[in-house]
């Protein structure tokens, strides 16, 4: 129950001056020293409802804090996705264990500038440009769950495939990343992560019966890489 969070987190902060209470304007536990006041809104877990509440909260006190049982996924990307959202509104989030009554500050009531995010996620928007400008089609439809999505590495493979074809189902590498203009054809047919390829021997490969049904099935895909389209 919530309400079990209040005594442990009431006693945290009165070991540090605080003068608490309970249930004040409806926040779940309100207190003060001196002139900086806090709210703590007492939740089962951490969600959108939650998270909106705090914030809320933020209009009326100096400082804001979630307060929650310790989940079992604390440390998963998941829950860090969580807290990412807290630190860019500067909501604390504090944590009990249900068996010891231990609290903790897990993430502190001060917001962190966008840019300190960015920085440490270079790599990861640069790897989202280059497959954004690595797509020749672009004709995926967002918001659409189970749909196979057509990447620029599977435009790559769906060329590769498409001049493996050409040569009759089968060739050498060198002829086939010749055909299809891919560079890493080779790498492509090896790695056969679509199980449209087959190594025949070293360098020669020929089309599966998957890889068949394939260049039908995304037969339109391939004639827009083409110029056909």
């Amino acid at each position: 129950m919530e309400r079990d969070l209040f005594l442990p987190i009431k006693t945290y902060f009165e070991n540090f001056g605080y003068v608490c209470d309970g249930e004040v304007k409806g926040i779940d536990l309100y207190m003060e020293n001196g002139e900086k006041n806090v709210a703590v809104e007492l939740k089962q877990t951490l969600d959108f409802k939650s998270v909106q509440q705090a914030a809320l909260r933020q209009k009326i006190t100096d400082i804001v804090y979630i307060g929650i049982f310790k989940p079992k996924d604390l440390y998963s990307s998941a829950f860090k996705d969580k807290l990412y959202l807290l630190k860019r509104l500067g909501i604390g989030l504090i944590v009990v264990t249900k068996r010891g009554q231990t609290v903790e500050i897990v993430s502190e009531p001060i917001v962190t500038e966008l840019s300190s995010f960015q920085k440490r996620n270079v790599g990861k928007r640069k790897a989202l440009s280059e497959e954004f400008h690595k797509r020749k089609t672009k004709n995926n439809i967002g918001g659409v769950n189970g749909t196979k999505l057509i990447t620029g590495y599977r435009e790559d493979a769906l060329l590769v495939l498409d001049a493996l074809i050409a040569l009759a189902g089968e060739g050498s590498s060198r002829k086939v990343r010749e055909v299809s203009g891919v560079a890493n054809a080779t790498r492509i047919m090896y790695q056969n992560y679509y199980g449209w390829f087959c190594n025949v021997s070293t360098g020669y490969y020929k089309v599966t019966e998957t890889g068949r049904n394939a260049l039908e099935e995304f037969s339109g895909v391939i004639a827009a890489l083409k110029g056909r389209g």
